[in-house]
């Protein structure tokens, strides 16, 4: 299963990204700008849904795409 974003869960979560906003590095602003995007985000999901057939319906959640292109945008930018 996979979805699209991780929805806010707690207070904690608003808490923590008000704690950290000052740290973030002038790459990591583009790069939440470019991920806020819902068409990159639907055409990610939609290529992650054709791994498998029932992938969108069936087995262990997996991270939501936002998760995973955050996690390959840093991974891109850094090195």
């Amino acid at each position: 299963m996979i979805t699209a974003r991780r929805m806010q869960s707690d207070f904690a979560d608003l808490w923590i990204h008000e704690t950290v906003q000052e740290l973030w590095e002038p790459w990591m602003r583009h790069a939440h700008k470019a991920l806020r995007d819902d068409n990159l985000v639907d055409l990610v999901q939609a290529e992650l849904n054709q791994r498998c057939a029932k992938s969108k319906t069936r087995g262990r959640p997996s991270y939501p795409v936002e998760v995973s292109c955050r996690c390959c945008s840093s991974s891109i930018f850094v090195t």
